[in-house]
């Protein structure tokens, strides 16, 4: 029978809420896009049964506070270096949206930490210039009116309205698990949402200098793209020249938008057992 654990812990100096389930085979981490927290994820670990599965928040997510300015993709790599040296290496990293940089980024600096990659929906950015610097006052503000005022219930609310924006299958009426909402209601979780989505062309810079520097190692890569994607139109070519950077395989994952794991989740659970060694058998 499978054990969750969770815990809080430092990692690579920043305070990383974590939760470890029990299981066989190469530990698969998975990592939430920007914003979001590890509950997502909850249909992608229930078709993963048996498996060593971790997931984890951001900090800002889950309880731990926001640290106060805008994470760097430096940051998100040393965190990760620690955390998969915790739970074990190397580690099939699962990587939604914005989070595909720290994947990539990770595997490119510690390739001995990295089995394999599974892109879900992942951003995919070319800047030709580097990005305007942002500062944090809006961000402290909005935080503030958060937490004078929770009963108007600004982050689950505009949580709701962002994700019936990019999934098939939720609408405005959803109903979250009322954990969810709760997170969303923390003036943490605000901060660490918009903090996250202000920090995403700095973080776009810095790996694309990052490639020039580090090669891609050889691993296994998966690019899960969301075919009902609504944002952008060329959205399955920016996809394919990101597979090809990579040199990885492309799917391209019909009724999903960009919030994969909750309109197709079989589809990143099969991806994944697609990375796992053959001898290693869901329980």
């Amino acid at each position: 029978m499978a054990v969750t654990i969770a815990n809080v812990n430092d990692f690579g100096g920043r305070a990383i809420h974590w939760r470890e389930q029990s299981g066989s085979g190469p530990t698969v981490l998975l990592l939430n896009g920007a914003g979001l927290a590890a509950e997502h994820w909850d249909q992608v670990v229930a078709l993963l049964p048996g498996r060593h599965l971790v997931r984890f928040d951001r900090p800002g997510m889950g309880g731990t506070r926001w640290p106060g300015t805008l994470p760097t993709l430096a940051e998100e790599v040393r965190s990760l270096t620690e955390l998969v040296r915790t739970v074990g290496a190397p580690a099939v990293l699962v990587a939604h949206s914005m989070a595909a940089f720290h994947a990539e980024a990770l595997a490119r600096l510690r390739p001995e930490l990295v089995a394999g990659l599974v892109l879900v929906d992942g951003s995919v950015e070319f800047p030709a210039r580097p990005p305007r610097a942002v500062g944090v006052r809006l961000i402290r503000s909005l935080q503030q009116i958060a937490r004078r005022a929770p009963v108007l219930h600004l982050g689950s609310l505009a949580h709701r309205a962002g994700a019936s924006l990019q999934s098939r299958r939720l609408t405005l009426r959803h109903q979250w698990e009322r954990r969810v909402g709760e997170l969303y209601d923390d003036p943490e979780s605000v901060a660490m949402g918009l903090a996250e989505s202000a920090a995403y062309p700095r973080q776009a810079w810095d790996l694309l200098a990052l490639r020039r520097d580090h090669p891609m190692p050889d691993l296994p890569v998966l690019v899960l793209t969301a075919a009902d994607q609504t944002v952008e139109r060329d959205w399955p070519v920016r996809q394919r020249r990101l597979t090809r950077l990579l040199g990885g395989r492309q799917l391209l994952v019909e009724g999903s938008d960009h919030l994969m794991m909750i309109d197709r989740p079989e589809v990143i659970a099969d991806g994944v057992r697609a990375l796992l060694p053959t001898d290693s058998v869901d329980g």
